[in-house]
């Protein structure tokens, strides 16, 4: 997948995701994997020039929503852009650090698959057996039972 982006010049840039792991910590403290995604720039022959930036940011923290990240909006002023190709889903929620505020997105199971690999394995691997879901089940949120008038 290659995304066609409009940098803050003007410039169009041609930019493939990369899927990586972070090193985050729970609030116990035990190491696990969080999702970061980089961006490589490449040219017409869609050949890899150099990494164009990291669109995720890590507080080193493990966030317990499945395939979220927050996205380094404070360096990446694109970010809407790629939102058409329908990676990710904005959650509302948001993160401040310093003067920024950064939000979390939900990303695209498929796009992780695709561009992480036995990264995005390994994390997934990790998340199911800390949260104790069977990965051959569906998550599911219950529905609040409704009470008797």
């Amino acid at each position: 997948m290659i995304f066609e982006i409009t940098d803050s010049f003007g410039e169009k840039k041609s930019l493939q995701p990369r899927v990586q792991l972070y090193s985050v910590k729970d609030f116990m403290g035990k190491k696990m994997s969080g999702i970061a995604v980089m961006l490589d720039e490449v040219n017409k022959d869609n050949e890899i020039i150099g990494q164009y930036s990291n669109l995720t940011v890590s507080f080193g923290e493990f966030i317990s929503l499945k395939n979220s990240a927050y996205i380094d909006t404070n360096n990446c002023n694109f970010t809407d852009q790629l939102l058409k190709y329908g990676i990710a889903t904005p959650t509302g929620l948001t993160k401040r650090s310093g003067y920024c505020e950064y939000p979390l997105w939900i990303f695209n199971e498929q796009f992780l698959r695709e561009n992480g690999g036995e990264h995005y394995q390994k994390y997934a691997t990790e998340y199911n057996k800390y949260m104790c879901v069977d990965e051959d089940e569906e998550l599911t949120v219950p529905k609040p039972e409704m009470e008797a008038e």
